[in-house]
């Protein structure tokens, strides 16, 4: 594992291993060109195609590469990010740039510098202007997981997390359209599908 990796707490740790992705289980299918619901809320295709090629970009990739993995992992992280910032709000979690400004600093002392913590991120399928959002998510689930379980240990913390993630998306009704792969609630975790239609519309071509 990089330093990157190894700075997150178990509670990071857990929502990260998990897939990023938090799901849950309706009888509707998502909005027209909507890659995932979540309530009232939506995760466009079109934002979802940006996030890949900006990945695509960062790993010195064609723009228009099919890659069913990484459109899933992609997704997985913004559905993610936005049920735990919904979590955040909830129980007054606030995390300030200059909170992500410090872990970056740390991030850059322990990988040698920022250009390798770049590196290092767009290994793991994050585009340099997704870092943020990403120590983001890495902070409030740190912060989050001492609030649901206060006397517990990191790895209880980060059990809880899961937890409650999964149930706000049960409550919310989270659910991706069936072009790029199937929800798993149990794993928490999108399978890809089988065919290039995994892809966004503009991979797809």
């Amino acid at each position: 594992m990089t330093k990157v990796r190894n700075r997150r707490t178990a509670a990071a740790a857990a929502l990260l291993a998990a897939g990023l992705l938090i799901t849950g289980c309706t009888t509707s299918a998502p909005q027209a060109g909507a890659a995932a619901t979540l309530g009232d809320s939506r995760i466009t295709e079109q934002q979802l195609t940006d996030q890949v090629q900006a990945i695509l970009v960062a790993q010195r990739q064609p723009v228009d590469t099919p890659n069913a993995q990484l459109t899933a992992q992609t997704l997985s992280r913004m559905i993610s990010l936005e049920l735990v910032n919904k979590l955040a709000i909830t129980h007054g979690v606030v995390i300030t740039q200059g909170d992500i400004d410090q872990q970056l600093s740390q991030f850059d002392q322990q990988a040698g510098g920022r250009d390798q913590v770049l590196k290092i991120f767009a290994e793991q399928g994050v585009a340099p202007n997704q870092i943020n959002a990403v120590v983001r998510l890495d902070l409030q689930a740190q912060q989050l997981g001492v609030k649901l379980d206060p006397h517990g240990s990191a790895e209880q913390q980060g059990a809880a997390l899961v937890n409650e993630v999964a149930k706000l998306s049960k409550d919310l009704g989270v659910e991706a359209s069936p072009r790029f792969g199937t929800w798993d609630p149990l794993s928490l975790q999108i399978t890809p599908g089988g065919s290039d239609l995994t892809a966004p519309p503009a991979l797809a071509k």
